[in-house]
C-alpha cells in the first residue's frame, strides 16, 4: 500500500480502532510463539501491537527499558510533570490527536514558558533589543539585526520551498544533498554567524546535516502550522494509556540482541537467554542502536548500509526544580540563549508569575562535548553556567534530573538526521521490508514529524504485516 494512500485513511473510525474484519491467528503451538513480534514500547511499537491485537492477531512486544514510552519521558516525581522527551503535540497531528481523544486524555496547552530571551554571546550577556549595536555582535553588516537565535531560519527559509515533504528525495534535489555548512557558505554566511547557528543546532553540526535534510525539516514545520499542546498530566500518560490495552502481551526488560529470519518464522533471542517465535516481526529500534544487534538472515546491503551508516541528533538536558523564589529583577527575561555549555534555558512560571522549573536544553557539539564526561561533571559544568548568569538563582533550585539521549543506551540519539549523500542513498530504505520484518519509528517515517511520524509509521508498518499474513 502506498504511504499516501495510508495517510489518508487515518482518520478513518474502523482504521483507528481496528474494526475490520478479524483474521485467525497463524500461531497458537506454545507461549513464546506469535503471529508478531513487535520490538520497542514506544509510540511506533504501541500503536503496532494495538492495532493488530484490535485485528486478531497474537502479538508481542519485547521493550528493552524498565518502562514503556521510549523517547517520550515525563517526570512524573515534579509538580509540573516535566517532558524530558517528546514535548509537542503539534496542530497536524490529527492521528495522535484522535488516539488522545479514544484514550480520554484532555490536551492542554505547553505551559506558561517565558516569550522573549536574553543572549549571552563571547560572555557578554545582551538583551535582543540592544543585539544589533552591542559589541558582541561579531556579524557581518547584512546581518547584525538578525538575533543569534533567528540566523539558521533566517538563513534556510531563502533556500528552496518544496511541495511535498517527499520532494527532498527527487533526483532534482539531489544537488542539495551537501553539507548544510557548504551550501550556507555557497550563501556568504559569515564565520561568526556559522558559530553561532552551530551552537544550538538540532544536528550533530552544520558539516553533518545534509542541506536537503534542512530544507525538508523546514517543510514540514510550515505544512504544520502554529500552536501545540501536550497531554493533561503529561504525555507519558499517553504511550502509558496504549500500553494498558495490551494486558498480558507486552513484558518490559527485554534487550534483544539477536534477530533470526528463518524461513517462515523469525526468531528472536534477549540478553536473559529468552527466546520467541514468530511469522513477521516490526523493529521499532533506531538504527543508532539496532546496528548492534545481531541481524542474520534476507537482510539486502542497502538496508544495512542504512542501519550501520544512519546518524542521530545529541540532546542533553539538565532539569532544575525552584526551591525558593529567586529575585528575577536581574534578568530583562526569564529564557536564556548562549553559545556555551549551557545551551539554551527555558523558564517555567506558575499563574502566579513565580518561576517554578529550569530546563537547560544542549544540542550538537556542545551536547557531545558535555556528553564525553562523567555525568556528574556534566551537571557540574551545567550548573556553574547557570549561577554565572543567573546569579541570583543561586541556592534555590537544584537538579532533578540529567538526561543523555546519546548516552541512553537503548536510544543513542533523540532522533534521526542525515547527513550529506544520505538523503539521496539513506532514506529511501529506511522503511523498506525484509523479508519478514519490518521497520517502523520516527526514522521511517517522512510525511510527518514528531511523534506523529513514531505513530503514523507504527500505522502502515501494522497494515504492511496484516497485508502479507
Amino acid at each position: 500500500m502506498h504511504r499516501r494512500d495510508i495517510i489518508k485513511g487515518l482518520a478513518a473510525s474502523t482504521l483507528l480502532l481496528g474494526g475490520s474484519a478479524i483474521s485467525t491467528p497463524l500461531f497458537a503451538a506454545n507461549n513464546n510463539s506469535f503471529d508478531v513480534i513487535i520490538i520497542g514500547a514506544g509510540l511506533a511499537g504501541l500503536t503496532s501491537a494495538e492495532y493488530l491485537k484490535n485485528q486478531g492477531y497474537k502479538v508481542f512486544v519485547l521493550e528493552a527499558r524498565e518502562r514503556v514510552g521510549g523517547r517520550i519521558l515525563t517526570l512524573n516525581n515534579q509538580l509540573n510533570k516535566p517532558e524530558v522527551g517528546g514535548l509537542q503535540i503539534g496542530q497536524g497531528y490529527g492521528l495522535m490527536r484522535t488516539y488522545a481523544q479514544r484514550l480520554g486524555l484532555p490536551l492542554v496547552s505547553l505551559g506558561k514558558y517565558a516569550k522573549q530571551t536574553t543572549y549571552v554571546v563571547n560572555e557578554q550577556i545582551i538583551n535582543a533589543a540592544d543585539w544589533p549595536s552591542h559589541i558582541a555582535n561579531q556579524l557581518s553588516k547584512v546581518e547584525k539585526n538578525t538575533l543569534p537565535s533567528a540566523l539558521y531560519f533566517k538563513t534556510v527559509a531563502k533556500g528552496p520551498a518544496f511541495s511535498l515533504p517527499t520532494d527532498w528525495t527527487s533526483p532534482k534535489y539531489a544537488h542539495l544533498d551537501i553539507p548544510l555548512l557548504e551550501y550556507f557558505k555557497q550563501q556568504q554566511v559569515s564565520d561568526e554567524a556559522l558559530r553561532l547557528i552551530n551552537a544550538n543546532l538540532n544536528a550533530q553540526s552544520l558539516q553533518n546535516l545534509s542541506a536537503a535534510d534542512a530544507f525538508y525539516r523546514l517543510s514540514l514545520a510550515r505544512a504544520g502550522g502554529r500552536g501545540a499542546h501536550r497531554v493533561e498530566g503529561g504525555n507519558g500518560r499517553f504511550t502509558d494509556a496504549l500500553a494498558n490495552n495490551l494486558q498480558g502481551e507486552l513484558q518490559t526488560q527485554k534487550e534483544v540482541t539477536h534477530i533470526n529470519q528463518q524461513g517462515q518464522k523469525v526468531k528472536i533471542r534477549c540478553s536473559d537467554g529468552s527466546e520467541y517465535n514468530a511469522k513477521r516481526a516490526i523493529i521499532t529500534t533506531p538504527f543508532s542502536v539496532l546496528k548492534y544487534v545481531e541481524l542474520s538472515g534476507a537482510i539486502s546491503n542497502s538496508k544495512r548500509k542504512a542501519i550501520n551508516e544512519a546518524l542521530y541528533t545529541p540532546v542533553t538536558q539538565v532539569h532544575f526544580s525552584v526551591k525558593k523564589q529567586a529575585d528575577m529583577s536581574m534578568l530583562e527575561s526569564n529564557n536564556l540563549w548562549t553559545d556555551n555549555a549551557l545551551g539554551r534555558v527555558f523558564s517555567q512560571t506558575n499563574d502566579k508569575g513565580e518561576l517554578t522549573y529550569l530546563t537547560s536544553w544542549i544540542n550538537g557539539q556542545q551536547a557531545q562535548q558535555l556528553d564525553t564526561l562523567p555525568e556528574v561533571d556534566a551537571i557540574k559544568i551545567v550548573q556553574q553556567s547557570l549561577h554565572k548568569y543567573y546569579p541570583g538563582l543561586k541556592g534555590k533550585v537544584e537538579v532533578v534530573h540529567h538526561q543523555s539521549w546519546a548516552n541512553e543506551k537503548f536510544s543513542k540519539g533523540a532522533y534521526i538526521q542525515f547527513a550529506a549523500g544520505q538523503v539521496q542513498s539513506l532514506v529511501p530504505h529506511m522503511a523498506t521490508v525484509e523479508d519478514n520484518l519490518h521497520f517502523a519509528g520516527e526514522h521511517t517515517e517522512f510525511m510527518n514529524s514528531g511523534m506523529e511520524s513514531a505513530m503514523v509509521s507504527g500505522l502502515r508498518a501494522a497494515q504492511e504485516v496484516v497485508a502479507r499474513l
